[in-house]
């Protein structure tokens, strides 16, 4: 049994030094919801190209899964791995750039559900262009890596739970570096100790670490914004494998050095990071307004869309997308919008056109509509009516009831019957109204010293027409049924 034990363990290591492209990391368990968060790295460790064009991803979940090629469903970088090189293969890419925004390796978008429950094992495989397994591994979660902000590294051929580290090489030295760090911390610390002594001062100044949550800032209500945290050690250097946690003021707490964060409704909020490294610990706070977004899509041509910044305050559209039915345009991040400004996306920068306006919307980095396009089409009354209506607004609202006009369904029948004088008068009545309505209408640029009696004038004259309407309508009952009062 010894040596069939170490036969199996000579043929395990030698599969590892003669594979070509390895599962190297696995990102299976994120803090809080995992959809499309989760990752797997893979390397190249051998002196040669690998085009991996036609390549699969087997999950063991459904079947096996398609690499697709950059820059296909937000994928970036190439295809070909390069010697010695790592890239990332994510359940989606679009996501695990926005997570990792100084990511700048190969990121692949692929379909991937990596296992978590406790009483299994799970096995990941690559397979080739020839359908043959390039690369197998198996974990569980009693290797670690839990929900705990870290993932599973394969280091000297056996697995271990430490702090993500996508598109680099793993950490071998984690232990001999931590001892190393803490020695020289407790010489620093006894340094400081003496010196103190020494000028026969009794007061210790402790040791710190210092935390950096940026600066102040503006975002918009309903889209992510990226928190950036910094950390640095007792001598001011970076500090490595530290701790964020941030408390963002509206009840949300995340974990993480770098993290998108969206506030559901206005106001100005403080943000709290904390840092931890070891037995020390450290803290610092901003503050963050958060507006509504007053973006609108103004204009839609085949060539172009303008989105217009009604807002007094210039937004920043980092990661906001551009939807026209099945095509999407992710803006760049730092995207500035000025303030009561119109920014244009030609179809060539965007790679699409729009070849009609239905169907188009602006939407949050999350993928969430902020604003969907809508022709409004207004109806064009007809000419008679709009004149009529146009010559009647300028009359006192007081005098409106005293109107009288034809109606336009009147029948032929009935119309024959009325007079030649009949429709002399009214026609006469129509006309000393329309001018009253001149008259009144030109007071309004004179001054109010010479006005006032023209005033006078266009109100008695308006009550006369008022009494001729009346003494009209009395005589001549007899067309009341083609004539309408409007009130």
């Amino acid at each position: 049994m010894k040596y069939i034990f170490i036969a199996m363990v000579f043929i395990a290591l030698f599969q590892i030094a003669s594979a070509q492209v390895v599962i190297n990391e696995i990102m299976y368990d994120l803090e809080g919801s995992d959809t499309k968060r989760e990752w797997v790295e893979i390397y190249n460790n051998s002196s040669n190209q690998i085009d991996l064009t036609k390549w699969k991803f087997d999950d063991e979940a459904t079947s096996k899964h398609d690499l697709n090629i950059p820059p296909k469903n937000g994928s970036q970088g190439s295809i070909i791995i390069e010697p010695s090189t790592y890239i990332i293969l994510a359940s989606d890419a679009t996501t695990f750039i926005l997570e990792h925004p100084n990511f700048s390796a190969t990121v692949i978008d692929t379909v991937m559900s990596l296992g978590q429950q406790d009483d299994r094992t799970y096995t990941l495989k690559l397979i080739d262009e020839d359908d043959t397994t390039a690369s197998e591994i198996t974990y569980n979660t009693s290797l670690g890596a839990k929900g705990d902000g870290n993932s599973l590294q394969l280091i000297l051929g056996s697995w271990n739970a430490l702090p993500p580290t996508p598109g680099i090489a793993n950490s071998t030295s984690d232990d001999s570096e931590n001892s190393e760090q803490n020695e020289e911390n407790s010489q620093s610390e006894n340094q400081n100790n003496s010196n103190i002594e020494s000028q026969g001062s009794s007061f210790f100044i402790e040791p710190q670490i210092f935390a950096d949550a940026g600066k102040d800032r503006i975002t918009t209500v309903g889209a992510d914004a990226l928190f950036e945290g910094k950390s640095f050690g007792l001598k001011k250097e970076p500090l490595v494998n530290a701790r964020y946690v941030w408390n963002f003021g509206n009840g949300k707490i995340k974990e993480g050095q770098n993290i998108l964060h969206y506030y559901q409704y206005p106001g100005e909020y403080a943000v709290i990071l904390n840092v931890s490294s070891g037995e020390y610990s450290a803290s610092d706070r901003i503050i963050v307004n958060a507006y509504p977004a007053e973006l609108i899509i103004s204009r839609i041509d085949k060539n172009f869309i303008e989105i217009h910044n009604k807002s007094n305050r210039e937004l920043n559209l980092s990661w906001w997308q551009i939807q026209y039915q099945n095509n999407r345009f992710i803006i760049p991040r730092d995207t500035i919008i000025l303030s009561n400004r119109k920014l244009i996306f030609s179809s060539d920068t965007i790679g699409f056109n729009f070849n009609d306006k239905e169907n188009t919307s602006l939407l949050y980095p999350n993928g969430i509509d902020a604003f969907v396009f809508e022709e409004i089409k207004i109806l064009q009354k007809d000419t008679t009516t709009i004149q009529t209506k146009t010559i009647f607004e300028k009359i006192p609202s007081s005098q409106e009831q005293l109107t009288v006009v034809r109606e336009n369904n009147i029948s032929q029948d009935n119309a024959s019957q009325v007079s030649q004088e009949e429709e002399k008068q009214i026609k006469k009545l129509q006309e000393d109204m329309s001018q009253t309505a001149s008259v009144i209408s030109s007071l309004s640029g004179e001054n109010k010293d010479s006005g006032i009696y023209k005033w006078l004038a266009a109100i008695f004259g308006i009550i006369g027409i008022s009494a001729g309407v009346i003494i009209f309508i009395s005589n001549k009952k007899d067309i009341s049924d083609e004539i309408e009062i409007i009130d």
